[in-house]
């Protein structure tokens, strides 16, 4: 019989490489990062810059110059189907 997945079971896990990998890119020259992820009503954010002020607010990020990329996962799903 096939084992089955539980999906929350790797949750942590991925959280804490998708941190450390914000953490990596906001190490390089010209990368500021700021990453919030929320599950179960619960809010981790890692920012690279250690600085209070440096907060992203929605309005700030809407009036950007240049805009800014939004991705969403309908971007991503577009990638996946393209592979099968």
């Amino acid at each position: 019989m096939a084992k089955r997945m539980n999906p929350c079971k790797g949750a942590s896990g991925r959280k804490r490489t998708l941190v450390k990998k914000a953490h990596e890119l906001g190490d390089l020259p010209g990368f500021e990062v700021a990453l919030f992820v929320r599950r179960r009503g619960r809010v981790t954010v890692y920012r690279s810059v250690d600085d209070e002020s440096w907060w992203l607010v929605k309005a700030d990020i809407d009036y950007a110059y240049p805009a800014p990329t939004n991705l969403l996962p309908h971007h991503f799903e577009k990638d996946l189907n393209r592979a099968d």
